[in-house]
């Protein structure tokens, strides 16, 4: 630990500061002009906790290991606080602890988020969510905030070579269109640098991806004094496991860049041509970037909220208080039940093919949600749980598994809202707001204005790469058992339709019928929806790593 030099009390960093700040007598003190030694505050700094010449061949600090009993996670602590509750499970027990060595990273960006502005900010995220549930929102919950210095990957590519590509460009003359073919030889000359990924396997990848970036240019040379009265996590991934995805992303930028110069702006590239661009990486190294951590655990599930400690991005996974959900749908039943009575009676048909509409919606949107589910379940989202579940594996001598691998995929689209849950949903709650007036319009209003803004922002058409994202399905028997209620609507409203008879009930009763399958599968997508915004408690290495 680090003493302040006037009172000999424990001086921590402070973000808001950028300095090491005694709480008792006020003094401030430059972090690099600091080192640990006979617990003593030195006016210079030296590597005196770093091993050059140890077993693994990189640099080593020492720091306290702390251990859950009930998950198996571990977090680091160089100077001498207790942890008294998990991080990744939530629980809240003091953790075994140990002291041993950590591999010392190159870089470290320092906080620049303090507790207090992280918990404002997801105040202010979850504010917006109208129905989440009340746990989320206690203060006490949210007091569990913890700084971690996250252990990342960070790569550095270059390509500086000529380069080949095709490209199309096509005119109408008369009744004809006609396709110009180019081969473009070009000079690439591009440079990359500080290009992150996680390389912790118990920081699940998709939470790391939604803070993202981190602006490498405020990383310094690594200094154990930033780490006072902050946590860290240990690196346990190899580096090579997102080199190919951080490559797609830099040859997707260098396709983009090319399309742009105005020499070729008005020639459409042929995007296969991109394999000719090949950067090379030229460094991978370890850097510590900073992270608000906060996990909530309700009965068996966690969710998970983080703050990025320099930018103040924030992720959050949100779930919806069914009773408030209902109570609120209830409310708005009652306006809309009046504006429907005033409008003008819609004929039986129409409302058939509207019922019809609705259940094939609900469908589709409820085996979107179970194919979600079943790649979290198994971890084909996460390549740092996977990677330390195939290596736990192969140390006890068993055959690990093979799971799906996430492929990077490069796709031309616009920018803007991509989850197809919430779009579908939107529409859906949109139209059911119309004709039914009992839930759709909480949801139109909820979803479907952000989705509009986001799709505002930007227009402009170019290659995107996705670069995590799993094509897996569920199996087929639990969709088909999800899709029932409103599948036996559908086939019912079908049947009157073909029976076509002339009394108008038997259209109303089939088309109420479906509704309330359609209202049942809204019941289930609540609760699916719920199962993708928590999560198991993680089990790391103690039971298999079945983190859900």
């Amino acid at each position: 630990m680090f003493v302040c030099p006037n009172c000999g009390a424990n001086i921590n960093f402070d973000p808001g500061k950028q300095l090491l700040h005694c709480d008792f007598c006020d003094t401030d003190i430059s972090p690099d002009s600091v080192i640990q030694k006979d617990d003593a505050v030195e006016s210079t700094y030296t590597e005196s906790e770093a091993d050059a010449n140890s077993q693994t061949g990189y640099k080593e600090y020492t720091t306290t290991i702390f251990t859950c009993k009930e998950c198996g996670g571990e977090i680091l602590a160089y100077d001498n606080t207790v942890a008294t509750f998990c991080s990744y499970c939530g629980a809240s027990t003091v953790l075994s602890s140990r002291v041993g060595k950590e591999r010392a990273p190159e870089y470290i960006i320092p906080f620049k988020i303090t507790k207090e502005q992280s918990a404002e900010l997801y105040k202010k995220a979850v504010s917006k969510a109208l129905f989440a549930p009340k746990f989320m929102k206690e203060d006490t919950v949210i007091e569990k905030f913890r700084g971690i210095y996250m252990p990342y990957w960070i790569y550095d590519f270059k390509e500086n070579r000529p380069a080949s590509l095709r490209g199309q460009e096509d005119h109408r003359s008369g009744d004809y269109i006609i396709h110009t073919h180019y081969d473009i030889n070009t000079n690439v000359d591009a440079e990359y640098n500080g290009l992150a990924y996680d390389a912790s396997s118990q920081f699940n990848d998709n939470l790391s991806e939604a803070i993202a970036p981190f602006d490498f240019n405020t990383a310094v040379p690594f200094n154990t004094t930033y780490m006072s009265g902050f946590y860290a996590d240990a690196a346990d991934t190899d580096a090579s496991l997102y080199e190919e995805q951080a490559r797609t992303i830099v040859t997707a930028d260098i396709y983009n860049n090319v399309a742009k110069d105005p020499a070729v702006r008005k020639v459409t590239l042929d995007r296969h041509s991109m394999r000719n661009l090949t950067p090379e990486k030229t460094e991978s190294r370890l850097g510590y970037f900073p992270v608000w951590f906060l996990s909530c655990r309700n009965k068996d599930r966690v969710t998970y909220a983080v703050v990025n400690g320099q930018t103040g991005e924030v992720a959050t996974d949100i779930p919806i208080d069914f009773k408030k959900y209902m109570i609120a749908s209830l409310i708005v039943t009652i306006p809309i039940f009046i504006l429907l009575y005033l409008l003008p009676v819609i004929k039986p048909t129409t409302l058939i093919v509207f019922a019809l509409i609705f259940s094939i919606i609900s469908m589709i949107v409820v085996c979107s949600q179970k194919n979600k589910i079943y790649v979290r379940a198994n971890s084909l989202d996460d390549k740092g749980l996977q990677y330390r579940q195939q290596k736990a594996a192969a140390a006890n001598g068993a055959a690990p598994e093979r799971a799906p691998q996430p492929q990077p995929q490069q796709q031309v689209k616009s920018g803007g809202s991509n989850d197809a849950f919430f779009t579908v949903l939107a529409v859906a709650g949109f139209l059911l707001s119309m004709c039914a007036g009992v839930i759709g319009i909480v949801l139109f209003v909820c979803v479907i204005t952000p989705i509009i803004t986001n799709a505002k922002k930007n227009k402009s058409k170019k290659v995107v790469v996705e670069d995590n994202k799993v094509k897996a399905k569920a199996p087929g028997g639990e969709k088909f058992l999800l899709c029932l209620k409103p599948l036996i609507g559908a086939v019912l409203a079908i049947a009157v339709w073909f029976i076509a008879p002339i009394a108008d009930e038997y259209y109303y009763i089939a088309a109420i019928l479906c509704m309330v399958g359609v209202l049942l599968s809204f019941f289930d997508m609540i609760k699916l929806h719920n199962e993708l915004s928590t999560r198991k408690p993680p089990q790391f290495d103690k039971r298999g790593g079945d983190e859900a």
